[in-house]
Order: structure tokens, then C-alpha cells, then sequence
């Protein structure tokens, strides 16, 4: 499979294999930006102890992305299920370059973005 390269919009508008994140559940699967707002939402109650799914190393994911100790691209792997898109691999990652897109952190400073399909 070839990695091609990917937007942090494109990146948010995709739909991933999760219906239900952090207790928080929907009748479709979530694009990584709905997921994202509810990790937004979620983890600052979430105590590190009781983080049984480990959706808390979002932060440390985003703080190696941002101090430039990722050392490797961010990659997240799509698959096709019944002529669907569904990000099946890499959503805690992506999560994590959502946030670092958002704390003001240019695409250019963190590591390159790609999708594996």
C-alpha cells in the first residue's frame, strides 16, 4: 500500500471505525474531528488511572509532535467497508495532530501527514 498525503481537513472530515469514544456513543460511525471534540470534552475528567482504553496518550503523541521528538510521519490506515471509508488505524494519533493544528502549530512544523488505503 502506498501512503499518500493528507490534509489536517481532510484528515478531520474522515470517518473512522468508531461509533462510541469516551463513553460517548452515536447511532454512526464519528469523522477524527467529531471524535476529537469529544477527547476535548472527555480527558480532562479522565484521571490516568481509570484510562483503561490509554485515550489519554493523545497528549503525550501531541507534545512529541509538537517538541519534534516524532521522528516519523503520521500515518493513519483506511479501509473500505461496503463502499465506505473508515479510518481504521492511527485515530489516536490523528487525534493528536488535530490538537497540535489547533494549538496554533503550523502543518509545516509537525510531522508529515499521510492515509496508507
Amino acid at each position: 500500500m502506498a501512503l499518500q498525503p493528507l490534509t489536517a481537513d481532510e484528515l478531520a472530515e474522515t470517518q473512522t471505525l468508531f461509533a462510541s469514544f469516551m463513553g460517548r456513543s452515536d447511532d454512526d460511525y464519528q469523522t477524527l474531528g467529531r471524535l476529537y471534540a469529544i477527547y476535548r470534552e472527555r480527558s480532562p475528567a479522565l484521571d490516568s488511572r481509570d484510562d483503561r482504553d490509554d485515550d489519554l496518550r493523545v497528549e503525550r503523541f501531541a507534545r512529541d509532535m509538537a517538541g519534534g521528538r516524532w521522528r516519523d510521519g503520521v500515518v493513519v490506515r483506511i479501509g473500505v467497508f461496503d463502499d465506505t471509508t473508515l479510518i481504521i488505524d492511527g485515530i489516536h494519533r490523528g487525534i493528536a495532530y488535530l490538537a497540535c493544528v489547533e494549538q496554533g502549530i503550523s502543518p509545516e512544523r509537525l510531522p508529515s501527514l499521510h492515509v496508507e488505503r
